[in-house]
C-alpha cells in the first residue's frame, strides 16, 4: 500500500532530479512540484513500448503494475493519457522538467492572472494554482471530456481555479484581459485572439516547432521574444490552426504508393533537412508539413514529406551517393523545404535560442536571428490567425 509519505517522498525525488538536471531552478516552482501530487491527475497511462509505441494501459488501481505506474508517473516524462480511435495521441501530462522550465519563463509574479490553453490532465493548472491561488487561473480545453476529469482531479487534490471547455486557439473572453496566457498545445500560428486578450506588458508563452517561445507585449499589442534553450514537442491544438496533420501510416500509403515527377536531389540538401537546428527552422515555416522517414537498407533512407493543406508529398530516396525525389501534387513540397533549409543555412546556421519571433497585433510573424533589428528575419506565412 502506499502511503502519503511515500507520495511526499516520490515528489521531492522528482523535485531533486529536476534541479540537479538544470531544469528546476526557481524556489517557487520546486515547491509547487513538491505539493501537487501528480498521480491525482493520471490515474491510468499508456506503457512506452520498443520504439516509442504506445502499449497497454497501466492503472493506478492496478496492484499488478503499481510500482511500475508510479515509476512513470514521477519521472521526468512525459506521460500519454488518451489516444484518439486512430492512436493518435489527444491528452498528456507533459515532461515535469519542461513544464518547470515553462513556469519559470512565465515569469509569474504575485497578482498575475493567467490563461492556459490546453488543460488536459489539470496537473499544470494546479500547479499554477498552488502559485497563484485558485482565483487567478483560468484553463481551457476543447473536450469537454477532458475539462469533466481535470476539474474532478483539481478537486480531489485541492484545488478549484476555472476549468471551462472552450476553443482555447480564441482565447477565453470571459476572463480577459490576462496577464499570463501559457499554451500547453502546439500551434502553427500564435493566435492573434491571444495577443488581444493580454495586458500590455504582458506575456505569452507558447510552443511553436519544437520550441518554446515568450512573447512579451508591447504599447501597441505587438509581442516579441526569443526562443528558450529547452525543446518541447507538444500535442497539436484540437481542432489544429490548419489541416490536421496526417498518421504515419497515412504518410507512407500516400508517398510510397504514389507516382510524380522524378528529379535529381542534392545529398547537402536531405543532410540539413534532418539536422536538428535546421529542422526547427523548416518547420517554423512550414508548419503544415509533416515528415516521416524509412530505412529500407543499410544504404538507403526514404524520407517522406506531406503538406497536410494541399495533399501534396515528396518522396526522398536517399542512398550512399545519390539522393532521387518523387513529388506530386500542386506544391513541390521538397523543392520549397530545401529552399528554406538553404536559408538557414545562408543564415549562419543559427542554434534555435537565437532564434525569435515577432507577433503582431493583425497577425504578422516574423522570425529573426539573435536581434529583431539583426537584418536576418523573415515573414512567416501560414494559416489565418483568429
Amino acid at each position: 500500500m502506499t502511503t502519503m509519505t511515500d507520495y511526499r517522498r516520490l515528489r521531492q525525488q522528482l523535485v531533486a532530479g529536476l534541479e540537479a538536471s538544470g531544469h528546476l531552478t526557481s524556489p517557487t516552482v520546486a515547491a509547487a512540484l513538491a505539493a501537487v501530487p501528480r498521480h491525482e491527475f493520471a490515474p491510468a497511462v499508456y506503457r512506452l513500448v520498443e520504439g516509442g509505441q504506445l502499449g497497454e494501459v497501466m492503472r493506478a488501481d492496478n496492484p499488478a503494475c503499481r510500482g511500475e505506474y508510479l515509476r512513470a508517473v514521477y519521472s521526468d516524462e512525459a506521460i500519454v493519457t488518451q489516444i484518439a480511435p486512430d492512436g493518435r495521441p489527444t491528452s498528456s501530462s507533459t515532461q515535469p522538467g519542461v513544464m518547470a522550465v515553462m513556469l519559470e519563463a512565465l515569469d509569474l509574479r504575485p497578482g498575475c492572472t493567467v490563461l492556459e490553453i490546453g488543460t488536459g490532465t489539470g496537473y499544470n493548472a494546479a500547479l499554477l494554482s498552488q502559485i497563484l491561488g485558485d482565483k487567478a487561473v483560468t484553463s481551457v480545453d476543447i473536450d469537454p471530456h477532458l475539462v469533466t476529469d481535470a476539474a474532478s482531479s483539481l478537486a480531489v487534490a485541492g484545488y478549484r481555479p476555472t476549468v471551462t471547455a472552450a476553443d482555447g486557439l480564441s482565447g477565453y473572453l470571459p476572463g480577459a484581459p490576462y496577464d499570463r496566457i501559457i499554451a500547453t498545445c502546439s500551434v502553427r500560428r500564435v493566435p492573434a485572439a491571444w495577443l488581444r486578450q493580454s495586458h500590455p506588458g504582458g506575456l505569452v508563452l507558447a510552443n511553436l516547432s519544437y520550441g518554446v517561445v515568450p512573447l512579451r507585449l508591447d504599447e501597441d499589442g505587438t509581442a516579441s521574444g526569443r526562443f528558450v534553450r529547452q525543446v518541447a514537442s507538444f500535442i497539436e491544438a484540437r481542432p489544429a490552426d490548419g489541416p490536421l496533420g496526417p498518421t504515419v501510416d497515412r504518410m507512407v500509403e500516400m508517398c510510397m504508393g504514389g507516382t510524380g515527377d522524378e528529379q535529381a536531389g542534392e545529398p547537402a540538401d536531405v543532410e540539413l533537412l534532418v539536422e536538428s537546428a535546421c529542422e526547427f527552422f523548416w518547420r517554423l515555416a512550414e508548419p503544415g508539413v509533416y515528415q516521416a522517414a524509412l530505412l529500407l537498407s543499410a544504404d538507403e533512407t526514404v524520407h517522406l514529406l506531406v503538406d497536410a493543406g494541399t495533399d501534396s508529398w515528396a518522396r526522398v530516396h536517399a542512398g550512399r551517393d545519390s539522393v532521387r525525389v518523387v513529388q506530386a501534387g500542386e506544391r513541390r513540397v521538397w523543392n520549397e523545404v530545401v529552399t528554406v533549409c538553404r536559408r538557414w543555412r545562408s543564415a549562419g546556421r543559427p542554434d534555435h535560442d537565437r532564434l525569435g519571433l515577432t507577433v503582431t497585433p493583425d497577425g504578422g510573424h516574423t522570425l529573426w536571428v539573435d536581434q529583431p533589428d539583426s537584418g536576418q528575419s523573415w515573414q512567416l506565412t501560414g494559416p489565418q490567425t483568429r
